[in-house]
């Protein structure tokens, strides 16, 4: 019976696998409180201390966390919806679904794992398909068993139970914040429902479901036994365990979308275009007026958390360069971004661990990936056919090393660069943690398979030499870049031996949503102070000082236009931030303005575009010069692009009609 339990329940937060062992869960029929399993009751689960933990840890496997298959819009990321990175595979969602317009209601419950939305309302178990995708409901109901059961567990102390307790809320509040800002309103469900017992709550507005995640952020904050942070001690065993420090972090994100005027304006967003059903209201997408203190509440909970982690000696920082140059700034925003924390490093507050391998299978000493939840072969077999590819505009948003925002909008096209500028040196560094562009010197350790240039123009070696590097016309730098963030050289060496961490929330976003809140409270220069912290990171000057034009000290909107840039060069392709931060914000301008590749084509001595022949550059000769064309995005067009086509509908996604259909109160969203 034990190694049964065991075999059923076990995970571990080094993996986050989960094979369910829960029966069907449907909020309208029977949101059950049944055993896991058919020989394992929920007694059984709450006997002993060990199973309980194992419980728990199988909630965690449930985590958002935007670089697993099940979150996938079949192949592709939904950073793909912003204007940062666009999708080329034919097949996948977006390009079968959002780019052609063409989403439906039943876009996140098709049963074959060729998800096409970018969030799933199911509440369909087992909790995994074939890929992984998981219903928010199913999580929630784990959690509440915990809560409800834990205080039955004979041989776990008091303390322990506290602190469980405490990430069981947290992991909670944090499922339904990832439904609440693709749908707005929720069904909220207080309880773990009995066999046969209905859920008939219906669909709470958007203002009840914000204050009903705080409520349960607020309950962990109060769990006594709940820890500030992990002890270095355990944090090899530990790192990504959830700690107090993660709910306080969680409600400032939280509050920060509901500040946000997506909800929080005088207006809905979109009002409903037929007669409604009698059980729909605009309340459920809108908090019915435009309050400003909300930010000054989004602001509290940001010092709330920096207060307390000024109280622990401020145990959570962010990492510095040890050297103040290219390496050292990239290798300080590399450990922050892409690795666990360690006994050096604490900078992530909320993260996930994506799988490392889909199964323990080595072949010539080499651990063999495939396609599913394994983070290596998601990321090989995914990115390499173009599921997410960076665009020109992303490229633009990175300034220069000296905090300068990109200078060059204007020298796109034939003559525009007389003078041969090179727009790819001298950039802020996270640009080439970001994206692969040309370089004529890398610094040592950064190499891109083995080469310490980057000749990536026209007919260049590493985009002509295609047996080595791939080309220009193949999927994973269709637009003509690369990504590199989470990628690297796309080397297997580096993905098999290199465990990541996905932040939800890492320490840098905290000062970027304090930046926003005190920008929106009129702190104009505490706001400047906290950008100036991150920037600094990586050797930018201070925002205000290189860039005058933009009056920062007292131009409010372009303010909060360079805090919404700073947090996509930052947390860009984390968790989905820049498209949320495009939606909360109702940035219909950013939706519509139609998206760009590069082309970079060297000139000869008399200032000709070459455009023939194998042009790889010989280390040893000087660097080219170049001219640059921006065209359109036209392989995957989007509809929002085209003229009058825009509707509001689009900040949030349809509903599943399966689920209305089910009878328990859930209404559609405007527009759908």
């Amino acid at each position: 019976m034990k190694k049964l339990l065991i075999y059923i329940l076990a995970i571990g937060l080094t993996t986050g696998i989960f094979t369910s062992c829960v029966d069907e869960v449907n909020i309208g029929n029977a949101f059950l409180e049944k055993a896991p399993g058919v020989d394992i009751n929920i007694d059984t689960v709450f006997s002993k201390a060990e199973y309980t933990r194992n419980f728990l840890w199988s909630a965690y496997g449930q985590l958002y966390c935007t670089y697993t298959s099940g979150n996938m819009m079949n192949g592709a990321p939904i950073d793909v919806l912003s204007d940062s990175y666009h999708c080329y595979v034919s097949w996948g969602g977006p390009k079968q679904s959002y780019y052609p317009g063409g989403l439906t209601e039943d876009a996140q419950d098709t049963d074959n794992g060729n998800y096409v939305g970018k969030f799933s309302y199911s509440t369909k178990s087992p909790s995994y398909d074939a890929d992984g995708r998981v219903s928010i409901y199913e999580t929630v109901r784990k959690c509440w068993q915990i809560i409800e059961n834990i205080k039955r567990v004979p041989d776990m102390s008091e303390n322990e139970k506290s602190r469980l307790r405490g990430e069981a809320y947290t992991i909670m509040a944090s499922r339904y914040y990832d439904a609440f800002r693709n749908f707005g309103g929720l069904c909220l469900v207080k309880k773990a429902y009995g066999v046969g017992e209905n859920f008939t709550g219906g669909r709470s507005t958007a203002w009840e479901t914000v204050q009903f995640i705080d409520s349960l952020i607020q309950c962990a904050i109060d769990e006594p036994g709940y820890i500030w942070n992990i002890p270095d001690a355990d944090i090899g065993q530990w790192s990504g365990r959830l700690t107090k420090a993660s709910a306080r972090a969680l409600r400032a994100k939280v509050w920060m979308f509901a500040a946000s005027p997506l909800f929080n304006n005088k207006e809905p967003y979109l009002k409903y275009s037929k007669t409604p059903t009698g059980l729909e209201t605009e309340e459920h997408v809108w908090f019915g007026k435009e309050d400003p203190t909300l930010w000054n509440r989004c602001l509290q909970y940001c010092n709330d958390f920096f207060t307390e982690n000024e109280a622990n000696g401020n145990y959570y920082q962010l990492v510095q360069p040890v050297t103040q140059d290219e390496a050292g700034y990239r290798t300080a925003f590399r450990r922050a971004y892409r690795y666990r924390n360690n006994e050096n490093y604490h900078e992530k507050i909320f993260d996930v661990h994506p799988t490392q391998y889909l199964s323990d299978a080595v072949v010539n000493g080499q651990r063999q990936n495939s396609w599913g939840w394994g983070w290596a072969g998601f990321a090989l077999d995914c990115y390499r056919q173009g599921g997410a590819v960076p665009t020109n505009e992303l490229m633009e948003c990175f300034g220069m090393q000296d905090g300068r925002n990109f200078p060059y909008m204007d020298i796109y096209g034939p003559g525009k660069n007389p003078t041969g500028i090179d727009i790819f040196a001298n950039r802020d560094p996270r640009l080439y943690e970001t994206i692969l562009v040309p370089r004529q010197s890398l610094p040592a350790g950064f190499d891109y398979n083995g080469r310490n240039y980057a000749d990536t123009w026209e007919q260049g070696g590493m985009f002509y030499n295609k047996d080595t590097y791939g080309d220009a016309g193949s999927d994973d730098c269709a637009s003509h870049y690369r990504k590199f963030k989470w990628m690297l050289d796309y080397q297997d060496n580096r993905m098999n031996d290199e465990y990541i961490g996905v932040s939800y929330i890492r320490l840098a976003e905290m000062y970027l949503i304090r930046a926003e809140a005190r920008a929106e409270t009129g702190d104009f220069t505490g706001a400047l102070n906290d950008l100036a912290t991150v920037r600094s990171r990586v050797g930018l000057g201070r925002i205000e000082a290189m860039n005058p034009q933009l009056n920062l000290t007292t131009n409010k909107d372009n303010l909060i236009d360079e805090i919404l840039r700073e947090r996509n060069c930052e947390i860009g392709a984390e968790c989905g931030d820049r498209l949320y931060d495009m939606v909360r914000r109702k940035r219909q301008d950013l939706f519509t303005k139609p998206l760009h590749e590069i082309r970079v084509y060297r000139l000869d001595a008399n200032g000709n575009r070459l455009t023939e022949g194998d042009q790889s550059w010989v280390a040893g000769t000087p660097w080219p010069k170049f001219e640059y064309e921006k065209p359109q995005i036209v392989n995957g067009a989007r509809r929002w692009w085209d003229p009058g086509y825009w509707t509001n509908k689009w900040y949030l996604d349809p509903v599943s009609r399966i689920e209305i259909q089910k009878g328990y109160g859930l209404t559609q969203n405007p527009g759908w």
